[in-house]
């Protein structure tokens, strides 16, 4: 499985619109190849938030990734807040209950 990390620097109220932005576009996320989930990270202040996209392997992340360039940059305007890294990983470990 792999994984792309978006970090932003963000607001309480950015951070409430990139979530509602979030949800808009869960649709074309459930739908694009290889996808397997998403999770959202706040600070408790929310002036930093990560969401992490997970992929069924590296091809399927990869061929998201002009459009999650993309999706990424627009969230960012539209919301007021400022991409610090946009990094893909491998999932070495994984566990959910």
């Amino acid at each position: 499985m792999f994984a792309r990390v978006h970090t932003l620097e963000t607001t309480p109220e950015g951070h409430d619109r990139g979530l509602e932005l979030l949800r808009e576009i869960l649709p074309w996320l459930r739908e694009s190849t290889g996808f397997r989930g998403v999770i959202r990270l706040a600070a408790p202040d929310r002036s930093k938030s990560m969401t992490i996209t997970l992929w069924a392997d590296e091809a399927a992340m990869l061929e998201s990734a002009e459009a999650a360039q993309g999706l990424g940059t627009l969230a960012a305007e539209a919301s007021g807040s400022k991409r610090i890294a946009l990094d893909d990983f491998e999932v070495t470990f994984f566990e959910a209950g």
